[in-house]
């Protein structure tokens, strides 16, 4: 299961984002890229698929 700060798929939207947060049991996430100009949104977990564990993907 994926955890706060992994790279992960949302297959909803297929895209790469950050984990940030859970809220209420959902969690939200926060596109890899331009995340100053997106917002966090919320998903439900069987949507995300774990890409790489924090501190392990930022050079990828």
């Amino acid at each position: 299961m994926a955890a706060v700060g992994d790279l992960v798929r949302d297959t909803s939207r297929s895209c790469l984002a950050v984990l940030t947060d859970e809220h209420e049991g959902r969690p939200l996430l926060r596109p890899r890229y331009g995340a100053g100009l997106g917002k966090e949104w919320p998903t439900t977990w069987a949507a995300i698929e774990l890409i790489a564990r924090r501190g392990t993907w930022e050079e990828r």
